[in-house]
């Protein structure tokens, strides 16, 4: 299936990051993908990438209790762009044991094996991912 030639977006905004609502954001961008005839492989490749970022947003954004997160998607022809969000302040894990089997620490090379580009930017106001995808 060809991906339409029309441009499609997904924007989900103000999302608890907590580990159900994560969870059902990842669902709702794999349907939104497999949607937009996106292949399948390349729509778990953004859904893995998506959700590892979305994962260090509920890690590391937010001291005590969840805050807030935003995913924009866009499929044009060609490629696709994800857009995730925090408002927070990036933080280190609770766990600070030098553990050198530990899987925690790889997000973002995991992010990065998996998507075409990945940018993170980070300020006062929180953490911006951008994330991008070739189809051709």
């Amino acid at each position: 299936m060809d991906v339409q030639e029309d441009t499609r977006a997904l924007s989900c905004h103000g999302i608890v990051a907590e580990p159900g609502a994560l969870r059902a954001l990842r669902h709702r961008l794999l349907a939104w993908a497999l949607e937009s005839g996106i292949p399948d492989d390349r729509a778990h490749d953004i859904v893995l990438a998506g959700y590892e970022a979305l994962a260090n947003v509920a890690d590391h954004a937010y001291p005590g209790e969840p805050g807030l997160v935003d995913l924009d998607a866009v499929c044009r022809p060609g490629s696709v762009e994800v857009v995730i969000a925090d408002h927070g302040e990036w933080r280190p894990p609770d766990d600070t044991e030098d553990d050198p089997v530990s899987v925690r620490g790889r997000g973002l090379l995991l992010v990065q094996a998996t998507a075409d580009r990945a940018d993170v930017r980070t300020s006062s106001d929180g953490t911006v991912v951008t994330l991008g995808w070739q189809l051709d």
